[in-house]
C-alpha cells in the first residue's frame, strides 16, 4: 500500500476514533441516571463515525491535487475562529457567543444572503439551544 498523504491521514483519523472509543470517553464520560438519552451516546456515535470515515480514506486510492494558498488560509482563519469561539463560549457563554460565531463562519465560507445569514446565526442557536435544553435535559455553558 502506497502511504500518501490520505492514507496516512485516514490511518490517523480512524486510530483517533478508537482511541476516543476505547479510552477517553469510558473514563470521562459519566453515567447520569436522568435524561432521556446516555451522555455517552452522541460521543460514542461521531467516534465510529470518525473510525469509518478514516478507514474509508485510508482504503480509497488518492489522486495528487495541488492545494492552493488561500484554501489553506481560509482553513487556518476557520481553525482560528473556532478557536476563539470555543474560548469565548466557555467564558461568556453558548447563548451569547454562538450567534457571532455563527456569523463569522458563514461569512468566511462566503454566504452573503441576508436570510441564510439571519436564520444561520438567529435560527441554527436557538435550535441547538432547544435541543440540547430541552430535549436532551442537558446544560449548554
Amino acid at each position: 500500500m502506497n502511504l500518501d498523504a490520505d492514507r496516512i491521514a485516514g490511518l490517523v483519523v480512524a486510530s483517533l476514533g478508537l482511541v476516543l472509543l476505547f479510552v477517553v470517553f469510558p473514563f470521562e464520560i459519566e453515567g447520569m441516571d436522568d435524561g432521556s438519552i446516555n451522555p455517552d451516546t452522541v460521543p460514542n456515535a461521531i467516534a465510529a463515525f470518525l473510525v469509518v470515515c478514516g478507514v474509508l480514506l485510508a482504503i480509497k486510492r488518492g489522486e495528487q491535487t495541488k492545494r492552493d494558498v488561500q484554501e489553506l488560509m481560509l482553513v487556518l482563519l476557520y481553525l482560528a475562529i473556532i478557536a476563539a469561539g470555543l474560548f469565548a463560549i466557555s467564558h461568556f457563554g453558548f447563548l451569547i457567543v454562538s450567534p457571532f460565531l455563527a456569523l463569522a463562519i458563514m461569512l468566511i465560507f462566503g454566504e452573503r444572503r441576508p436570510i441564510w445569514l439571519a436564520l444561520g446565526c438567529l435560527g441554527m442557536p436557538a435550535l441547538i439551544w432547544f435541543l440540547v435544553i430541552h430535549v436532551l435535559e442537558r446544560s449548554l455553558p
